[in-house]
């Protein structure tokens, strides 16, 4: 698998207005997010987990699917083959 690319993220609190300003890579997110968390650890770049409602997303880009390991193994129970990048020796 390439390693990821990384991307901009920026969140502001706008003065007079509720809830939260977001942007990725310079595109206004936030009417499509239902939530956000920060992963803030050792590693060079933090990892940002972006919770959306695709259909509010007026955007076409590439992305790196995540899937947590317990998602993915519910999933190959249920059928699912994963990729062959993705396969545990």
């Amino acid at each position: 698998m390439s390693e990821r690319q990384p991307r901009t993220l920026r969140i502001n609190k706008p003065t007079g207005r509720a809830g939260w300003a977001v942007e990725l890579d310079g595109h206004d997110i936030s009417r499509a997010l239902v939530g956000l968390s920060l992963k803030l650890d050792s590693s060079p770049l933090a990892e940002a987990r972006l919770d959306v409602i695709a259909e509010e997303l007026p955007i076409e880009a590439q992305v790196h699917v995540v899937l947590p390991d317990a998602t993915k193994e519910l999933l190959v129970r249920l059928g699912w083959t994963p990729p062959a990048e993705e396969a545990q020796p």
